[in-house]
């Protein structure tokens, strides 16, 4: 999509005020936190969205008990050098003090847990940028637009997006895992990216299409570009129809040869499976019969709640089952684990994207 000039510009600088007021609060909340070692959270915007959340010294001493657990417990298939891989998760959770919405809250603790066990950062926003789901795209943007300003052995390497509606069932799991090492890039500014190492962005499509509840996408100049063009789709475009919002302006977008061939559409069940069985059932049982791909089940990375018809218990059931679950690596109690099914992805692939 052809963007004037004056557009880019327009929304680099409104990115930059973002970066501004977002560090500003940032700090008047939090101070001096060395996130990376004792608390994960960054929140944006009033705060509010997250004044119930606390991570007590507690749940830091649990999340190191969890992370030597998952350390002894891992093989190389699982964690592909995901311990100390620079990746956040980043969210969004538009709330009041009226309507905390509790249960949205519970799930964001199972990333904050995830998060403290991996030592990595969960950046969430508590105050719309812009109108409806596309704050989605905005936000990323925004961490994108702060990361790129650090010098590049200090920034993150990927953004890890997740709908505020998604549950952490595995916590030994890590985003990294899906990433092999010939996607990473060298920081020799003299070095070009191979083809592989030019894919940008790690999505998964359901029977409805692309799903953008949860993706991964590096940071980088493309995914700058990109993002500004989902941004400003519906305004240069206004006569496409778009049933899904941000969704579909990003669906179509992928389409085109500027997006294309920087895009790998990764199997669903890899981190976007959706809920079958209530928490009780899931954790009960025994085998996979009757079960679409799509179906959680024990051994999953991540549980998505899209248009769940019971969001709210659903989620408050669910946002215990980690840790209920958590030693199933132990016990080989699980009905699926995708990591044979990362290598051979990878293994089959050709040179570059396809």
């Amino acid at each position: 999509m052809n963007i004037p000039r004056w557009a880019k510009i327009s929304l680099c600088i409104t990115g930059a005020l973002m970066i501004y007021h977002a560090s500003t609060f940032a700090h008047k909340r939090y101070g001096k936190v060395k996130y990376l070692e004792t608390h994960p959270l960054r929140v944006y915007g009033d705060g509010t969205c997250a004044d119930s959340i606390r991570i007590s010294q507690g749940l830091i001493e649990k999340a190191k008990t969890m992370r030597q657990q998952c350390q002894d417990s891992a093989s190389p298939l699982r964690t592909y050098g995901s311990w100390g891989a620079r990746i956040a998760t980043v969210t969004t959770h538009f709330s009041s003090p009226d309507d905390p919405q509790r249960f949205y809250q519970k799930a964001i603790e199972t990333h904050i847990l995830h998060n403290l066990v991996h030592g990595s950062q969960l950046h969430v926003l508590c105050t719309p940028i812009i109108d409806h789901m596309w704050n989605k795209q905005a936000f990323v943007q925004f961490v994108l637009l702060s990361e790129l300003a650090k010098p590049p052995q200090e920034r993150l390497e990927w953004i890890f997006w997740a709908d505020r509606d998604t549950i952490v069932l595995d916590y030994c799991r890590h985003p990294a895992s899906y990433i092999p090492a010939k996607l990473h890039r060298s920081y020799n500014p003299g070095t070009e990216p191979s083809k592989e190492q030019n894919i940008n962005l790690l999505i998964t499509q359901d029977t409805r299409g692309l799903n953008a509840g949860v993706f991964m996408i590096r940071v980088s100049e493309w995914s700058v570009n990109f993002l500004s063009d989902v941004i400003a789709f519906r305004h240069f475009k206004p006569d496409v129809e778009l049933p899904f919002d941000e969704q579909t302006a990003m669906e179509q977008l992928l389409l085109e040869d500027r997006y294309k061939n920087n895009v790998v559409y990764i199997p669903q069940p890899w981190l976007n499976t959706y809920a079958w069985d209530n928490a009780q059932d899931f954790m009960s049982r025994k085998d996979v019969e009757g079960l679409d791909d799509w179906a959680s089940r024990r051994g999953d990375f991540l549980i998505h709640f899209a248009g769940n018809g019971d969001k709210e218990l659903n989620i408050v059931e669910y946002s215990q089952v980690g840790d209920k679950i958590f030693n199933i690596w132990e016990t080989r109690d699980m009905l699926r684990d995708v990591s044979l099914d990362i290598e051979r992805f990878w293994g089959n692939r050709s040179n570059g994207p396809g």
